[in-house]
């Protein structure tokens, strides 16, 4: 057999191979049909896998419920809509697809595009000619009968049933700072995707990047919503950019082992690539988007609504409180260390109102926290101090003492006033966890007894943080409202002892008179 004979038979077979294997497919046409380079990766063959496995003709029996997360911008779309699509098409006309994702816009040109591939060559050369019937912007329609339907969750989707419905990202990422859009998206599934679809071999497989504890995800997986046993139904799959522990990820033929510490798609964020991505984002999106580990958002136990500001005019006489919540640990995923200044004031009849007057934060060595303190205390020269003996403070207050050795020698060379603080230390209250103490706020937060002046430094990581709290997923950090939790809790953290009037008798002997009659 010559060289050509060869070369033909391999075309062929890699041809019928492309229409078997969908990632076969999808390396196939990113080279002969987008005419560019394809970075290949595991996560693509796991991918392409999990939406085979949807498919009868591929698996029985076929995956019903999908949840896949994975961060964005790792081919989620590419390998969903552009590809998989098109490849089912091919290999079943019959085939009824609903496409939704966050915008009319990008359904459209998704819509269009796939029409262009089927058109093309390269898909005449492993499929049958499709014909079509029907093809506009938002549908097509093949002769068989199969074809593709394009929507939002805020579109109407009437007059068509789906054998598969792919949701793709259905919410864009700043809509999400909304409630009511959050809201509406999810409603918009549960009143009508489910009645669309086809049989009850029908399949969904829901393709997004974590938004939140709310979004779409989090709402089909709580059990407020849904009951336990619909909940399991949903074969939910992760795909962490950076994974904590070594994971197996095993679905049809497919099998990787994926390493601890493991960057997800090396050739787009390695390690210092993530880090840095980490950096620039912040750990509450990072960890969200990146990592599939939703942030607490809005949860609802600090309503922002109860959030009062108040400007310095307001303030009444007070008697002012530092407490310092310290991380024993100094990297880059330890804990803030954090710094409140808190006033105490009288507040109405018996009543005693909390003012956060600055919140100082960051994850400081014993150095640099040293000098935040000693900062503060030159600020603050009447405000107590507190500071708790666990996690390394104790070596802290030693330290601090030396440090304020050193700067009241030089602040006396310069005839200015002197650091003298009392600064206690104290042990941690056992009998109560930080989140109990944190909780046991929302009386003073909701009554109005804990407000905050509108200038003070950390105002933003303050409001943040108590809109964050979830008592049942308690976030990694919160050391800005634990230190605030503290203050309150503390027995010494009392406002000025209220000016005693003078007590007046009853009865004329009280006052004398001065005229003699």
């Amino acid at each position: 057999m010559s060289d050509k004979q060869n070369e033909a038979l391999r075309e062929l077979a890699l041809r019928e191979l492309a229409r078997r294997d969908l990632k076969t497919f999808l390396k196939l046409k990113w080279v002969r049909f987008n005419q560019m380079p394809f970075l290949d990766n595991w996560h693509f063959d796991y991918l392409c896998q999990v939406l085979q496995s949807t498919m009868k003709e591929f698996s029985n029996p076929p995956l019903k419920r999908v949840m896949l997360n994975m961060p964005p911008s790792y081919g989620k779309t590419e390998t969903i809509a552009r590809t998989f699509i098109p490849w089912a098409l091919g290999n079943n006309p019959y085939r009824k697809f609903i496409y939704i994702s966050y915008s009319d816009d990008l359904g459209r040109k998704i819509n269009k595009q796939i029409r262009e591939l089927m058109h093309s060559q390269f898909y005449r050369s492993i499929f049958s000619t499709p014909l079509f019937i029907q093809a506009n912007s938002s549908e097509f329609i093949l002769k068989q009968g199969g074809g593709l339907f394009v929507t939002t969750l805020k579109g109407a989707i009437t007059g068509f049933h789906a054998d598969s419905i792919l949701i793709d990202d259905p919410i864009k990422v700043e809509n999400m700072k909304s409630k009511k859009e959050r809201e509406f998206v999810n409603q918009a599934f549960k009143d009508s995707i489910l009645t669309r679809l086809q049989d009850k071999d029908s399949n969904i497989t829901i393709l997004m990047q974590r938004l939140g504890e709310d979004d779409l995800c989090g709402f089909l997986l709580n059990e407020r919503y849904f009951s336990p046993e619909i909940i399991k139904e949903w074969k939910v799959l992760k795909m962490e950019a950076l994974n904590k522990e070594k994971t197996l990820y095993n679905i049809g033929k497919f099998s990787y082992e994926r390493e601890a510490n493991e960057a997800l798609f090396m050739k787009k964020h390695d390690l210092e690539g993530l880090k840095a991505l980490k950096a620039q984002m912040g750990d509450d999106e990072f960890f969200t988007q990146y990592q599939q580990e939703p942030q607490a958002s809005e949860s609802g136990f600090f309503l922002l609504e109860n959030f009062k500001t108040i400007p310095s005019f307001e303030m009444k006489e007070q008697k002012e409180y530092i407490f310092f919540d310290g991380a024993f640990a100094i990297n880059a995923r330890a804990d803030n260390r954090a710094l409140v200044v808190v006033g105490v004031e009288n507040h109405g009849e018996n009543s005693v109102r909390y003012v956060l007057k600055n919140c100082f934060y960051g994850v400081w060595d014993e150095m640099q926290t040293c000098e935040h303190i000693i900062e503060t205390l030159i600020n603050y020269p009447n405000a107590r101090v507190y500071m708790e003996s666990e996690g390394g403070g104790l070596i802290l207050h030693r330290l601090l003492q030396r440090e304020i050795v050193r700067v009241n020698e030089n602040l006396k060379r310069q005839n200015k006033p002197l650091i003298n603080n009392i600064i206690e230390v104290y042990p941690a209250n056992r009998k109560i966890s930080k989140v109990e103490k944190i909780k046991a706020m929302r009386a003073y937060y909701n009554s109005g007894a804990l407000v905050f002046l509108n200038q003070a430094f950390g105002l933003n990581q303050i409001k943040k943080e108590l809109l964050s709290f979830n008592p049942e997923k308690p976030f990694r950090k919160d050391d800005c409202i634990d230190a605030l939790a503290s203050c309150i809790a503390h027995k010494d953290t009392l406002p000025p002892a209220p000016l005693k009037m003078p007590l007046q008798k009853s009865g004329r002997s009280v006052y004398q008179s001065g005229w003699n009659i």
